[in-house]
């Protein structure tokens, strides 16, 4: 039978709990939130979470669905909106699909 020290254990549990939330590059993150600001010359949004109070801009671009750069004229200062961002290599959020509620 294997015998494995407590430290080996104490690390294996460690890098399972670490690995287990970690948001990768290129990973789809779904979010949900208010609209701060639109700042519809640089296609950014800025959006806070009411939640947990988290604030963040994503990138809107052609490839955001359901519309594109068309979502930024119908949005406006506290819309409610939802859906899901990537992030970059750079730590850039990118649009990838954005609604209003």
């Amino acid at each position: 039978m294997m015998n494995i020290s407590r430290l080996s254990y104490l690390f294996l549990v460690l890098f399972f709990f670490a690995s287990a939330g970690i948001v990768r590059a290129g990973d789809a993150v779904p979010f949900e939130g208010v609209v701060k600001k639109v700042i519809a010359d640089k296609n950014k949004v800025g959006i806070k979470d009411p939640e947990t109070k988290k604030r963040f801009t994503i990138i809107v671009n052609d490839k955001t669905q359901p519309d594109g750069l068309k979502t930024l004229t119908n949005l406006k200062k506290k819309d409610k909106v939802e859906g899901k961002y990537t992030v970059t290599d750079a730590g850039l959020y990118i649009a990838l699909e954005l609604v209003k509620k």
